[in-house]
């Protein structure tokens, strides 16, 4: 046999082993394609069983229970640093930046008005948005912790005769209490969504 048959032949034996291994392909991802239909077909009739039990709309009471309490937590730490932070500032005699307050207050009645527009609507969309609320809202306390709340808590800490301020340690003690309160809300759709770092520690 000549090189010129050989290698033809080599040639044609690459192009079966191609055309098999496409069928191959092809074959996987019809299989693949019948196991995901089979899939949604289960999901269909789960989603179908739990609404004629009553399920879906125990999960739906649950999800608005949820954007309750995203949505009172984010009114209460509002209310927190304008009740509590800004007087603490003043009993120390220190600058409050009012700006700076302003802009973190506007972006939390931002994320108060997104969860509240989220009581009416359901399925992925609310799920998605939820998720966005509480990674917005985590990010603005964050900024809050880094920009005001540290600053106060370092000065007041160099002080050597520290003024005695009941809204320091009413804002301390809130604070905290609903940083722990965020956390488990982020524990509930997150796995590592750390909040207790931002808590004040003594």
């Amino acid at each position: 046999m000549s090189d010129q048959e050989t290698e033809t032949k080599k040639e044609d034996n690459k192009e079966a082993t191609a055309a098999e291994i496409k069928d191959v392909d092809s074959l996987s991802d019809l299989s693949e394609l019948e196991k995901i239909k089979l899939e949604l077909k289960k999901e269909k009739e789960k989603a179908a069983k739990e609404i004629e039990e009553g399920e879906g709309e125990d999960e739906d009471l649950r999800e608005v229970d949820y954007l309750q309490k995203l949505i009172t937590l984010s009114v209460k730490f509002d209310h927190h640093c304008s009740m509590w932070l800004m007087p603490a500032y003043i009993d120390h005699g220190l600058k409050y930046d009012h700006r700076l307050a302003e802009a973190y207050a506007n972006q939390l009645t931002t994320i108060q008005s997104f969860l509240r527009l989220l009581e009416k609507v359901d399925g992925v969309t609310r799920e998605l948005v939820t998720k966005d609320c509480i990674l917005k809202l985590r990010n603005v306390l964050q900024m809050v912790h880094k920009n005001m709340v540290m600053p106060l808590v370092k000065e007041v800490s160099l002080m050597k005769k520290k003024p005695k301020s009941e809204s320091l340690d009413l804002f301390k003690t809130n604070w905290n209490e609903r940083l722990a309160e965020l956390q488990k809300a982020c524990d509930f759709e997150y796995q590592v969504l750390d909040c207790k770092g931002f808590m004040i520690r003594d």
